[in-house]
C-alpha cells in the first residue's frame, strides 16, 4: 500500500470527524482531545486515566489537564480508585453522555455519507482489516538513535 494514500485519507478523515465535532465542541469550549477523552470514557463507562494514557499514548500531565477541564464542565466525574488511592477513576457524567451523543449522532450521519456506495458487507470487511491494523500498531516497537 502506498504510504502517500495511507497518510492522505488518515489525514483527511481526521479532518473531516474534527470539523463534525467541532460545531458541538465549540459551543462548549472544548477541543477535539478532550472530545477523544469524553469518547474513551463514554466507551469504557469507568477507566483509569493510566488506562486513557495507553490508548492515547498522551502523557498524564496532558490527560490530567483535559480531565481537569472535562469535569469543571460536569462532563465527567473522577474518583480515587478503592484499590489504590494514589490512582484515579473517571466516569461520564449525564451531561457528558448527552454531549458524546449529539457527537456521535452527527458522526453518524457524516459515516452516512463516506460509506455511501460501499456495501454493508464490504464496511464489515474493512473494520475487520482495520482491526487486525489497529492491533498491529500495539506491536511496532520504535527504536531510538
Amino acid at each position: 500500500m502506498d504510504d502517500y494514500n495511507l497518510v492522505g485519507f488518515v489525514m483527511r478523515y481526521s479532518m473531516v470527524k474534527k470539523r463534525i465535532a467541532a460545531k458541538y465542541l465549540k459551543e462548549e469550549d472544548l477541543n477535539t482531545f478532550e472530545s477523544i477523552l469524553l469518547g474513551i470514557v463514554y466507551k469504557n463507562h469507568q477507566c483509569s486515566q493510566d488506562k486513557i494514557g495507553e490508548i492515547t499514548l498522551f502523557d498524564g500531565a496532558s490527560i490530567a489537564r483535559a480531565l481537569k477541564k472535562l469535569e469543571d464542565r460536569g462532563f465527567v466525574s473522577r474518583q480515587p480508585d478503592p484499590n489504590n488511592r494514589r490512582k484515579k477513576l473517571v466516569t461520564i457524567t449525564d451531561a457528558g453522555q448527552r454531549l458524546y451523543d449529539e457527537v456521535r449522532k452527527a458522526f453518524h450521519k457524516g459515516n452516512d455519507a463516506i460509506f455511501k456506495d460501499i456495501t454493508s458487507e464490504e464496511q464489515t470487511q474493512l473494520e475487520k482489516i482495520l482491526m487486525k491494523v489497529y492491533k498491529n500498531l500495539d506491536d511496532i516497537k520504535i527504536e531510538s538513535k
